[in-house]
């Protein structure tokens, strides 16, 4: 027969309550309410709920324990903005990649300093109260509020969202009909598929060379960030986009895009499937009879950057020569990178030896790529390490424009980066993370110049929402009609240019600009209001 010491023992393994998991949920539903946590109230209610059924007995005690914690750490990632378990175990591959300095670099920034005096002021506080308050019956009696609340939003009718600019389809008597965002989503890739640039010859110049510069991890607000918007080199081009959307968060994608500048913007998913030869920029320019090169400051191995720049964006050309190239920096995976002027200036001499009228050259560089290391400034943080390389190859570019306009070789110079470096962060994706294509991420300072014209314009800024359409048909314009001599206007080769409604895409995400609001969709799930700082 049980003593009664032994019976209240029983008892008290019957109703255990919520105990320490109400740190769990008071810590979620206090970043929810900051906004750095996507917090799903019907699941977690569900949860603590099943936290609150009584189980006796130690073993059962235990199992129900471990089962608490994996399903604790599951839900905490499905109200985390990261993607989806999937995509997320497809990127962990790349790890392996990572050195170990790179790691505990992106482990600093997930565990700040100020989320880990958070976390001690919330265990302290939690301690200290739970001996007056009852702080189980409060997380339950908030749970049971958020989840009534969000009930009673999904019953009340949605107004649907307004389509922005020419994203809404045209209703009776010309006004735009309002639309859902899937509509307006579905809308604005019809249009888009129906979009193309016609590159047509002859040339209307007996001799010229087209370089475009793809530059990987710039966007205005690493720009700003780093109080570098009003950099001297982005004064040097005849044409500067202000609002230019490169659509992706990263770089495989972004060259793809890029590389199919003459049609549409086209679905993520689309990218790995053929497309019409006229949409293939470099193609449309090999029609006209320039001859295509592809050069990197890298060896392009990472994440197969230079495969898909081959086979999907149809640029199979051999990389030029690397050999001798000074290395500037090393990247995360401690794999050399090359002084970004050493690459430029030898493809120039190159180019000066060979005998063809035209030339169109690819070039990539990730100078400015998370996580590369400087050899002869090591110890820097993120941000003074994005500054001294961000510095470094602006004034390599800078170099590289004088030695063009020295040369008086005739060179339509296109400057396009991929992506931002999320430099900042934001409250949903700290610094680095580039999942969410957000506009910090993806508008950044495209831009052209003419070299070795008659001419001497001043600038013109393009500050309409625009994308690669724009890019491709400003140069299809100079194919038409030469910008080399003195009456060279960039306004008029910029008059009308196709704008595009902002939408930008990952494997998992999509962000929609609606009227003056961002929208976000994860995994083909239910529209968000993302808060764009």
């Amino acid at each position: 027969m049980k003593s009664s010491h032994s019976a209240t023992q029983d008892a008290t393994a019957l109703s255990l309550g919520l105990g320490a998991w109400s740190v769990y949920f008071i810590a979620k539903l206090l970043l929810s309410w900051q906004g750095t946590l996507n917090f799903h109230p019907l699941p977690n209610l569900a949860f603590a709920l099943l936290l609150l059924i009584p189980v006796a007995g130690k073993i059962r005690l235990r199992i129900r324990a471990a089962l608490a914690l994996l399903a604790g750490a599951a839900l905490l990632y499905h109200d985390s903005w990261l993607p989806p378990p999937e995509t997320a175990l497809q990127q962990l591959s790349t790890l392996k990649g990572f050195s170990l300095h790179y790691l505990l670099d992106l482990a600093g920034r997930v565990l700040s300093l100020s989320l880990l005096t958070g976390a001690v002021i919330l265990l302290c506080g939690y301690w200290l109260l739970s001996r007056y308050l009852r702080l189980g019956t409060l997380v339950m009696i908030a749970l049971l509020g958020v989840s009534g609340r969000q009930l009673w939003q999904d019953r009340a009718p949605a107004s649907p969202a307004v389509a922005a600019d020419s994203a809404a389809a045209p209703a009776a008597g010309g006004q735009s009909a309002p639309q859902t965002p899937d509509q307006q989503l579905a809308t604005f890739f019809k249009n888009e598929g129906q979009r193309m640039v016609k590159f047509q010859g002859p040339l209307a110049d007996p001799g010229f060379d087209v370089l475009l510069l793809h530059i990987c991890s710039l966007s205005w607000d690493d720009l700003r960030t780093v109080g570098m918007d009003q950099h001297p080199l982005l004064g040097r081009f005849d044409f500067l986009f202000s609002n230019f959307n490169s659509a992706t968060p990263y770089s495989g994608p972004a060259a793809l895009r890029v590389l199919r500048a003459s049609c549409g913007q086209p679905k993520h998913s689309e990218l790995y499937q053929s497309a019409s030869k006229d949409c293939y920029l470099f193609e449309n320019l090999a029609a006209l009879g320039f001859k295509t090169e592809l050069t990197l400051n890298h060896d392009g191995s990472f994440d197969d950057f230079l495969k898909q720049i081959r086979t999907d964006g149809r640029l199979n050309q051999p990389l030029m020569s690397q050999q001798g190239l000074p290395v500037g920096l090393r990247s995360f995976d401690n794999s050399p990178i090359y002084s970004d002027y050493a690459v430029l200036n030898r493809w120039l001499e190159q180019r000066q030896q060979d005998g063809n009228a035209h030339v169109a050259a690819y070039y990539n560089t990730i100078s400015l790529h998370d996580g590369n290391r400087i050899p002869n400034a090591p110890g820097l943080n993120t941000m003074d390490s994005y500054k001294y390389r961000a510095n470094r190859l602006f004034a390599d570019l800078n170099q590289f424009i004088d030695q063009l306009e020295k040369s008086h070789r005739k060179l339509i110079l296109v400057l396009v980066p991929e992506h931002g470096a999320a430099l900042r962060g934001d409250k949903q994706q700290f610094s680095g993370l580039r999942e969410i294509p957000t506009p910090h991420i993806t508008i950044v300072p495209a831009a052209i110049k003419v070299i070795g014209g008659q001419g001497h314009p001043g600038q013109t800024r393009i500050d309409q929402p625009s994308s690669y359409l724009a890019v491709s048909t400003i140069l299809s314009r100079m194919m038409n009609k030469s910008p080399f001599g003195a009456d060279y206007q960039p306004a008029e080769f910029a008059r009308d240019l196709p704008t595009t409604p902002y939408v930008s895409e990952s494997a998992s995400s999509i962000v929609m600009q609606n009227g003056k609001r961002f929208l976000l969709q994860q995994d083909g799930g239910d529209w968000t209001d993302y808060p764009v700082q």
